[in-house]
């Protein structure tokens, strides 16, 4: 295998080449330690398949999860995919003492990194502009994740939940791990780069639980559920052939090989599942755990994740591909800078003015409106030129104070708890008037909505003072559409923090 992966970068020596070399020693090393591992703890193979995932595979899907071709792009799974090898430590130690509370407490760093990825895939999905889209396998992949995890650490208890056996426990976790875990981001992955329908990624995740659920209820809702898991996977076996054959080199050779490979470990999959229904003759379970699961991990998953990353080393993509909108945590000073400076290099989503025409179809109005209690017009106008609002909602944005003036562009991160939603957008209007003062911005293609929303400062002829907050929005993400009640509530709560922040006491 080296010598394959030599012939694909030896002969250059720019910076997608040095990436390659980069991740390939990461991968090795973590395949070092997990093979010395294996060799001194000597664990069934069940177990040293299983712990192959989080030394090797993880930070190989991570990665291929992470870039353009599934989208929109995380560069938080980057940082993951860097901590999974020694998170991993934790977990290969939970095998050193006997299943019990020690190997429980071992276990649970990587319960809580598999968590950390789930959350990931979830803002994925919620950043996503469409539901039907190849690459949102690769985000239930990241979500299929904690399952993994969590049979890993039910596992390492010693616990027998609805009567599971030993080994039963153990390959649930292996099947997160792999079908949960590397099927969907690999099925995402080549049906987005083949331009394919969604049918074959959903059909992987719709497999996935389903098998879960069909080993669970036993009987001839595990054949069904066997047989659609192990089709979805001859599926994605193919795609990933066809994708080997538009490649050269490295690429080609290791993708085609996983194909195969998966092909083949799908095959005894659904062959067992058959012999089961039907009483035939065919491997047990220490046979299908040695054959089906050494092609899926070592032949698919191992090679397969090789392969395709090696593909996104020529893709390019990544600069204009959407990021996330949803962030555990804060977005990072250097996402911001990014968002910011594809931002600059965009039209808005909206022709300006939309605030002035009638309300389009499919869109929402909504007006707020705070009297300034101290009713000084200039303090309230210089609140708005120093964003004392977005200040008081927590909205930090990039830049810090930029001047309001038609044509700037800026980016801004909106807390929501432990997690944050970044939107960019551009001041598209100005009102400078010895009794108005105020802006106008409308949303960018990188924005949770797709609308106009203006601040404006009034002064009366009664002498009061007033704050008016106008938007029109319409959805532009699944974050907005899938439950509108707490948008509105999220939405509501920022803008009246914002008007706090100018009615405050000057």
């Amino acid at each position: 295998m080296a010598t394959i992966l030599e012939t694909h970068t030896a002969t250059t020596t720019n910076p997608a080449a040095d990436s390659a070399r980069q991740w390939l020693t990461q991968a090795g090393l973590g395949g070092l330690v997990w093979l010395i591992w294996a060799v001194a703890v000597r664990p069934e193979w069940t177990a040293v398949l299983l712990m192959l995932s989080p030394f090797v595979l993880l930070p190989l899907g991570l990665r291929l999860a992470a870039g353009p071709e599934t989208g929109p792009t995380a560069p938080s799974l980057r940082r993951l995919e860097g901590w999974a090898p020694f998170v991993a430590l934790t977990a290969a130690a939970s095998f050193l003492p006997e299943a019990g509370l020690v190997a429980t407490l071992l276990s649970i760093p990587w319960l809580a990194f598999t968590a950390g990825v789930a959350v990931i895939g979830s803002g994925r999905v919620l950043s996503r502009q469409k539901l039907l889209a190849p690459g949102i396998a690769a985000d239930a992949g990241l979500i299929f994740l904690i399952v993994g995890g969590a049979w890993l650490t039910i596992s390492r208890a010693g616990a027998n939940p609805l009567g599971f056996s030993d080994a039963i426990v153990q390959l649930t976790a292996v099947h997160f791990h792999y079908a949960g875990f590397a099927l969907p981001i690999v099925a995402g992955f080549t049906a987005s780069r083949l331009g394919r329908s969604t049918l074959i990624p959903l059909a992987v995740i719709v497999g996935v639980p389903l098998t879960a659920i069909g080993i669970t209820a036993g009987g001839w809702l595990e054949w069904v559920a066997a047989t659609a898991m192990a089709l979805a996977g001859m599926a994605t076996a193919a795609l990933l052939v066809m994708v080997a054959a538009k490649e050269k080199g490295g690429a080609r050779v290791l993708s085609a090989i996983a194909g195969a490979a998966l092909f083949a470990g799908m095959g005894l999959a659904l062959g067992w599942a058959w012999s089961i229904r039907f009483g035939w003759s065919y491997l047990g379970l220490e046979g299908m755990a040695a054959y089906h699961g050494s092609l899926n991990a070592l032949g698919f998953g191992l090679l397969g994740l090789i392969g395709l990353n090696l593909i996104t080393q020529t893709t390019g993509e990544e600069e204009e591909t959407p990021a996330m909108n949803m962030h555990l945590g804060r977005p990072t000073p250097a996402t911001m800078h990014t968002l910011l400076e594809r931002a600059e290099r965009l039209d808005t989503t909206n022709v300006p003015g939309l605030l002035d025409r009638p309300t389009p179809a499919g869109f929402e109005r909504k007006v707020w409106r705070r009297e300034v209690g101290h009713g000084n017009f200039d303090a309230a106008a210089e609140a708005i030129r120093q964003w004392h609002g977005h200040e008081a909602a927590g909205i930090s944005r990039l830049p810090t104070r930029p001047p309001i003036a038609v044509g700037e562009t800026l980016a801004v991160a909106i807390p929501v708890g432990p997690i944050s939603v970044s939107a960019t957008s551009r001041i598209v209007d100005v009102v400078d008037e010895p009794d108005r003062f105020g802006f106008t911005y409308s949303t960018m293609p990188h924005h949770v909505v797709d609308g106009e929303e203006s601040f404006i400062v009034s002064r009366h002829p009664d002498g009061t003072v007033d704050i008016v907050v106008t938007a029109v929005w319409r959805s532009a993400t699944l974050a907005n559409a899938v439950c509108p009640p707490i948008t509105r509530f999220l939405q509501n709560r920022a803008i009246n923090q914002y008007l706090d922040g100018i009615a405050a006491p000057w």
